[in-house]
């Protein structure tokens, strides 16, 4: 056959889901979903269709739902590992690596078209995409895939958008290494992220203002069913994380920080002077492995930190005795380091940091008698 005769693929279809009730804890959701995607209703399912399904409406089903009060403590029993905090007014956001896999502010803990509290997100998003997907597919006796979704920011990037969080029934990698681009070029690295997109795209017809939780994406029938794949597979954590922690957050965990000592940075733009005392703070904490202050002194005696005249930072020791030069000088090279940091995002002016020994006192330096001269 002739390829200009060939026929084009039907294009992509996204069609909302109506006629879900406000979902409750204890609601069966396939019951819920079967009837409002079967023949007599008005988006009717077809056999290749992907149903994009919000988490929130899980989360609702299954009574995922907490006091407002306990935010705090449910981000923390749904962290593997925090990633960093920012502050916005008087609200600081935890970003954190989930236990349900993806790393997501507050843990994807939200409040939006959740009446009755704060909505965690399913522990295991990939094994309810499973179970929708085979309980859908008894009832109406189609071949379907399912996306679990919910809405995320991503890195070097404004705005949200939706991704998956949990797949069933759909290859949600499409790896296109081997073939060739429109104009025959050989392709190395491209590997589509398609549950993404999907979610993405679905976004666009269902949403938090339209109470609409759910949509079709359809004509991808020949995605559907290729091979069972995970939503797992689309988060990139472990050694393969290339931005396992900011650059602030990177520098202070060298600098042998615990995490409960790290400051909290702002989300907007913040003034120099307060970049700069941040990073006297990150400088002046103490830590594991410091070195032992020399007999006599107390901590308050120790390396201090003040501004000169000209604008330098000057480590000033507290005495001339070789530990506690040896301490100012560890300290100045901490200040260096932190300083550097807050200007990796933006630049600081360069500000200089000095060292200050305390002139030698008299009475350190002991007079010594003059040899005697032997007779002769």
């Amino acid at each position: 056959m002739n390829t200009s005769q060939q026929t084009c693929p039907a294009p992509v279809t996204l069609i909302p889901v109506t006629g879900l009730p406000e979902l409750r804890r204890g609601d069966d959701l396939v019951a819920l979903l079967a009837a409002a995607l079967g023949p007599d209703s008005p988006a009717p399912a077809a056999d290749g269709d992907v149903l994009c399904v919000s988490a929130k409406i899980v989360s609702k089903c299954r009574g995922l739902v907490v006091e407002p009060s306990r935010k705090a403590e449910a981000i923390r029993a749904a962290t593997v590992r925090p990633v960093l905090r920012r502050r916005h007014g008087s609200v600081v956001t935890s970003v954190v690596e989930t236990t349900s896999g993806p790393v997501l502010a507050a843990a994807g803990i939200d409040a939006s078209n959740s009446p009755d509290g704060l909505l965690l997100l399913p522990e295991d998003p990939d094994a309810e995409a499973r179970a929708l997907r085979h309980g859908l597919e008894r009832r109406l006796g189609l071949r379907l895939a399912v996306v679990l979704t919910d809405t995320a920011s991503r890195i070097w990037r404004t705005g949200v958008t939706d991704i998956a969080l949990g797949a069933a029934g759909l290859e949600v990698l499409q790896d296109l290494r081997g073939g060739t681009d429109a104009v025959g070029r050989p392709l190395g690295v491209t590997v589509r992220a398609l549950a993404d997109e999907l979610a993405g795209a679905a976004d666009l017809v269902k949403g938090k203002s339209t109470g609409t939780p759910v949509a079709i994406v359809r004509h991808l029938g020949d995605r559907v069913g290729r091979r069972e794949s995970s939503a797992r597979e689309l988060v990139r954590t472990g050694p393969d994380d290339w931005f396992r922690r900011p650059s602030l957050e990177s520098v202070w965990q060298a600098l042998g920080l615990a995490g409960d000592a790290e400051p909290v940075a702002a989300m907007s733009p913040e003034p120099d002077d307060e970049r700069i005392a941040r990073a006297i703070a990150v400088a002046c904490t103490p830590r594991a492995g410091d070195a032992a202050a020399p007999a006599g002194e107390t901590g308050a005696e120790g390396p201090r930190v003040e501004r000169a005249a000209d604008g330098a930072m000057l480590v000033i020791a507290a005495s001339a005795r070789p530990e506690a030069c040896l301490r100012a000088g560890e300290l100045a090279e901490r200040l260096r380091t932190a300083l550097g940091a807050e200007s990796i995002a933006r630049e600081l002016g360069g500000v200089e940091v000095r060292v200050q020994i305390p002139p030698v006192p008299d009475v350190l330096v002991p007079d010594v008698p003059a040899p005697e001269e032997e007779p002769r």
